[in-house]
Formats: C-alpha cells, sequence, structure tokens
C-alpha cells in the first residue's frame, strides 16, 4: 500500500499513529496527521509551507517520547476522515502526476478534507487548496526522480529479472525457428513447383 510514499511521508503517518495511541483516541484522524508532519523539521512539508512556522504551538511532541513503545503489532484504525485524509494525498499526487506521495501531498490531503479541524488550522494560517498546489507544483523539479522500474526490477529482483530474460530470449529463438521453418517450407515447395512445371513443359515438348 505504502510502496510510493516517501520515507518522510510514512514517517509521518507512523508518528500520527503514535500520538494517537499515546493520547487513547480511538482513531486516528487529520489532527494526528498535521502533528506528524510538524514533528519533522526538515520534511518537505515544512520547507514548503513553513508549517512550524505557522503553528509553532500545534506540533509539541509528548515530553515522554523516548519512553514510547514503537511497536509495529500495535495498530490504530484510521478515522473517516483520516482514511479520506491520505486517499486525497494519493490523488493529489496522481492528479500532478508524481510517482512520489511526499510530505507536500499530505498536506494537500488535509486541505481537501474541509470539514477536518486540521484544515481549519491550515486555512487559520493562511493556507488555502490551490495556491499550496500550486506551491507544490513550482517545486516539483526538487523533488527525487521517479525510479525507473526496469533498474529497479534488476537491483531488486535479480533472480526474476535473469529468469523472464532466459524466458523471453527462448521464446525469440523458438519464434525464429518457427519462422525459418515456414520459409524453409515456402522454399521447398516453391522449388517443386518449379520441378513441376518444367516435368510438364518437358513432357509437353516431347509429344
Amino acid at each position: 500500500m505504502f510502496k510510493r510514499y516517501t520515507e518522510e511521508c510514512k514517517r509521518a503517518i507512523f508518528i500520527a499513529q503514535q500520538v494517537a495511541l499515546y493520547k487513547s483516541a480511538e482513531a486516528l484522524d487529520s489532527s494526528h496527521l498535521l502533528i506528524g508532519l510538524l514533528a519533522q523539521k526538515e520534511c518537505r512539508s515544512n520547507k514548503l509551507f513553513g508549517l512550524r512556522e505557522l503553528l509553532p504551538d500545534d506540533g509539541h511532541i509528548p515530553a515522554d517520547r523516548g519512553k514510547w513503545t514503537f511497536s509495529k503489532d500495535k495498530t490504530i484504525p484510521l478515522s473517516s476522515d483520516g482514511k479520506r485524509t491520505i486517499a486525497y494525498a494519493g490523488r493529489e499526487a496522481n492528479q500532478l502526476r508524481d510517482y512520489w506521495i511526499d510530505t507536500e501531498h499530505l498536506v494537500l490531503g488535509i486541505l481537501r478534507e474541509e470539514s477536518s479541524s486540521a484544515a481549519a488550522k491550515l486555512r487559520a494560517v493562511g493556507l488555502e487548496l490551490e495556491s499550496c498546489r500550486q506551491l507544490v507544483i513550482s517545486n516539483k523539479k526538487s523533488r527525487p526522480a521517479t525510479p525507473d522500474p526496469v533498474l529497479w526490477w534488476v537491483r531488486h529482483r535479480p533472480v526474476g529479472f535473469v529468469a523472464v530474460a532466459v524466458v523471453l530470449f527462448a521464446l525469440g529463438i523458438a519464434t525464429a525457428l518457427i519462422l525459418l521453418g515456414f520459409v524453409a517450407m515456402g522454399s521447398t515447395f516453391a522449388i517443386l513447383a518449379m520441378f513441376q512445371f518444367l516435368w510438364a513443359v518437358t513432357r509437353g515438348s516431347a509429344t
């Protein structure tokens, strides 16, 4: 599910999950996602939108964060607005033709979920969906390049790549042999037809 998400975006969601668990929330919502974004000083969303400067009092992580137990087995469900926010982030990336789903797309996802408290906070400090979207578009070149699927496969699935290459090579050889067989067959029929024609002409001349 998170293959296209950058490490910063996955980390923001993870921090949001831990904050929600710490606060004994019933579900993870967009307000937790906003804290996850604010907690990362160097992430793209903070650099593009200056979230930490605009919302200095909203990104506080509990002081005993170091004592948290980060267990992958301990999870919390997404609330309705949390699900929509993450879904909107993916749609924004697709709409902008971005391979990576990054933290700035998550901000756009929050703003698209207009009724959420997190979206209200962003609008209150002057962040609007369309202007933020244009800012993301104008900074596309600073985003990591789209990975080449062939190179990714070669690096991460070398055995599978070799197997497919061998199969394709074998199919190519088989196709070539079949085509050569048809050519040889056609040539044989042509030669036989020529001999039949010459035999018929010779026989006709003899009579």
